[in-house]
């Protein structure tokens, strides 16, 4: 089976929860999105389905579109097994769920109607607002805790990164997914110092990982398993591969369309961001402390090469003002400072947009292994008009990605992913620095 020709549509089924009616479409799907993102802590899809009239009955015992004949109005549930060259994306018992009425497109012999979809979590946490404050503790426990308990969702479905500060989370009556979303930014991983974390589903559940978390293990990931390293590496050439191994076809894992740079370093906008050196000025509320200094923000933990500082030390184009109070979290009288904002904002905002230094677009052959998260290896091909065989690749260019954004497209004669890639520095990343 060639990764981008068509998959197989071994379960496609639309389930009316109340009642318990189920409806097969795998012969109707005309269109199949599957998307994961790593700022997004859902899951969601999107389904195309042609139907001309004769699929199910309505109450009156009269053959009617899927739409008409279960009243689809929202909260209905989508299960699916789709079989690809590389596995299987498998939601049979973890079924994603319609959103609200779909859209549809009406003529005389038949009906065009989309699904929108979301996973059934997403659901749950905007039905139960939290109305409860957490205490202080690590703030990796409290994401534990509010996943586990406020959402029932099993251990062998979390990925979560410990953290080494500690805060009270005030639900203030938002979704369980929304509060977690908002104490991303002030999370410091236990070991590393680049604040940062991402909180995100896939396949695999639900994960809240730091950024220089999520490139270490990438990177080891590569450096350990051989098979995972072969399939998590993908090449740009101008023309196709010969295949010489009836079970290898080396055009599984070639960039289907010329990529595309959506972004690329821009040094003056970097330093109006505060990437490198910036001010950053305290005063305690307590004790009339003031503090001012100025702070090198150099990431330790790359894709690429090491990251270079252009300034000198005591340049700076940002500054950050903070004013403490301490025991503000605390009943009666404290002078506790908790989770003070100067040890994460600054470097919290150069770790995010260092991670979006280069962005790139690519289209590959659809495989279900990748993940929202994950790091691939991306070699380009090299244009010179020297001896290609000394140089193949562009080393500028080429060398480790994250996964920002995925997307499945599944349609009746092609399945194939897309892919928006992140990386902080260029060159290929070397373990010796």
């Amino acid at each position: 089976m060639s990764a981008a020709g068509p998959s197989n549509y071994e379960v496609f089924n639309i389930r009316k929860p109340k009642t318990g009616q189920v409806t097969g479409v795998e012969g109707r799907v005309l269109n199949f999105n599957y998307y994961e993102s790593i700022y997004s802590p859902m899951i969601t899809g999107r389904l195309m389905i042609e139907d001309t009239g004769g699929t199910i009955e309505n109450e009156k015992g009269l053959l009617s579109t899927i739409k008409d004949g279960m009243k689809i109005t929202g909260f209905e549930e989508v299960s699916f097994k789709i079989a690809t060259a590389f596995g299987d994306l498998n939601f049979t018992d973890y079924p994603l769920i319609v959103t609200g009425s779909p859209a549809t497109k009406d003529e005389s012999n038949r009906q065009t109607l989309i699904l929108n979809l979301v996973s059934k979590t997403e659901m749950i946490s905007s039905s139960k607002p939290l109305s409860r404050n957490y205490p202080e503790s690590p703030i990796s426990d409290t994401v534990q805790k509010i996943l586990n308990k406020e959402l029932k969702i099993s251990e062998d479905k979390l990925d979560i990164e410990k953290t080494q500060n500690q805060d009270k989370i005030k639900g203030n009556h938002r979704g369980a997914l929304d509060v977690i979303q908002k104490i991303c930014k002030k999370s410091i991983p236990a070991e590393g110092k680049d604040p940062g974390y991402f909180f995100f589903e896939t396949q695999d559940g639900f994960n809240f990982k730091s950024i220089d978390g999520l490139i270490k293990e990438g990177i080891k990931r590569f450096e350990d398993d051989a098979t995972y390293a072969s399939n998590h590496t993908y090449f740009y050439f101008g023309a196709l591969v010969a295949n010489l191994e009836k079970d290898i076809n080396p055009n599984d894992f070639k960039v289907l369309i010329p990529p595309v740079i959506r972004r690329d370093e821009d040094q003056l906008q970097a330093l109006r961001n505060g990437l490198y050196n910036v001010r950053i000025i305290t005063k305690n509320s307590l004790t009339g402390e003031y503090k001012e200094e100025v702070k090198n923000l150099l990431s330790d933990t790359n894709l690429g090469e090491k990251q270079e500082k252009p300034v000198e030390d005591n340049v700076y184009f940002k500054t950050y003002a903070f004013h403490i109070n301490p025991g503000e979290n605390n009943p009666g009288v404290s002078d506790t400072i908790l989770n003070n904002p100067a040890n994460y904002v600054p470097q919290a905002n150069m770790r995010y947009s260092l991670l979006h230094t280069q962005i790139v677009q690519i289209q590959i052959p659809c495989n279900v292994q990748l993940r929202a998260g994950q790091v691939i290896r991306l070699l380009l091909e090299n244009i010179t008009q020297s001896n290609k065989n000394e140089q193949i690749y562009n080393e500028l260019r080429s060398g480790f990605y994250m996964i920002c954004h995925l997307s499945h497209t599944f349609t009746p004669n092609n399945s194939f992913t897309s892919l928006t890639l992140l990386r902080d520095t260029r060159e290929l990343y070397t373990s010796k620095k």
